[in-house]
């Protein structure tokens, strides 16, 4: 099992734009230099809300890889459906040579229509958009030219420069935005990253439908190490633990999720994160990485105010995947 980091980069009420990012920095730099147990950093991409404050993540990726030695960074869902495909290859690209192969592609479709709609890309062949984009994307990289000829886009065969050095064995992951998206990335072996506001229950049905498209066509997933993000708030109070994951979480759930009862959804992310004490996290968590397949787990300790504390349980974090090393 590999562990990292993810980042929300949610800009709560009166925090700057710049303590947001550079709590992200520092934290990404403190992992780099002592915490060799953690591997990746992937970082969110979300638009026109201060619950996200990151547009572009390859961008941040890319200044983040410049700062760091040795952890593998990139996106957690960098959204294809609304860019131009060749040039989030260009991008990618770029950065696995300045990287030295250390950037991770995280990809998603689009799950907001608002989005869809600012865009301008149609909602009715959403999916056939995001299938497009990606081929486009997948071609560029290992092969280090792609060209297209569909409803969407049309250009000759084009080099993409400079030409990628991991090809095929760069990282990629999916975000499991809708079932189609997973039964499409069952069919070509890819990993899902879960969507980390997804219930439980969701993230289960939706690991199952995976395995079901995979076994109907005959394709071999026994190998993909799917990745599975966790908020974490631990404190010696559970009281505070729960009340500042509310806070982080309340704008985000107000936004994405309208139409459901707040307080409930609240109680569910609690329930099913890393929220409360010492004791309060481990066999759940345990739990949900059987029911989802995940073997990459992320943390998320930005709902966290207190630096010492963040330090503390990433120190305990670290000790409790040391002890749990194979000896050499």
């Amino acid at each position: 099992m590999n562990f990292g980091l993810f980042f929300l980069n949610f800009q709560p009420e009166n925090t700057s734009s710049e303590t947001v990012l550079d709590n992200m920095i520092n934290m990404v730099s403190l992992v780099d230099k002592d915490y060799k147990n953690f591997t990746t950093v992937l970082v969110n991409e979300h638009h026109f809300s201060k619950n996200g404050i990151v547009g572009a993540p390859i961008t941040a990726a890319s200044f983040l890889l410049g700062l760091t030695e040795r952890l593998h960074i990139g996106s957690l869902n960098q959204v294809i459906t609304t860019h131009h495909p060749v040039r989030i290859a260009e991008e990618a690209s770029l950065l696995d040579q300045m990287s030295d192969s250390r950037f991770i592609l995280g990809l998603s479709d689009c799950i907001n229509d608002f989005e869809m709609d600012f865009f301008k890309r149609q909602r009715d062949s959403q999916q056939l958009q995001f299938e497009a984009c990606y081929e486009i994307i997948n071609e560029a990289i290992t092969t280090n030219y792609c060209q297209a000829n569909n409803d969407f886009y049309n250009f000759p065969r084009i080099s993409i420069n400079p030409h990628c050095l991991s090809k095929e064995n760069m990282k990629q992951y999916i975000l499991a935005s809708s079932v189609s998206v997973v039964e499409w990335a069952a069919k070509k072996a890819l990993p899902l990253t879960y969507r980390w506001s997804d219930s439980l229950e969701d993230k289960e049905i939706l690991y199952k439908r995976y395995l079901d498209v995979a076994a109907n066509h005959n394709i071999d997933v026994s190998n993909v190490e799917h990745q599975f993000p966790l908020l974490v708030n631990l404190n010696h109070d559970r009281d505070v633990a729960h009340q500042e994951a509310t806070t982080y979480l309340a704008s985000y759930i107000a936004e994405v999720y309208p139409h459901l009862n707040q307080q409930q959804k609240m109680a569910e992310l609690i329930s099913q994160h890393a929220i409360g004490t010492d004791n309060d996290y481990y066999e759940s968590t345990l739990n949900a990485l059987e029911r989802t397949g995940s073997k990459n787990v992320l943390l998320s300790f930005e709902s966290m105010k207190n630096h010492d504390d963040v330090v503390n349980v990433i120190n305990m974090v670290n000790e409790k995947i040391q002890k749990n090393l194979p000896s050499s």
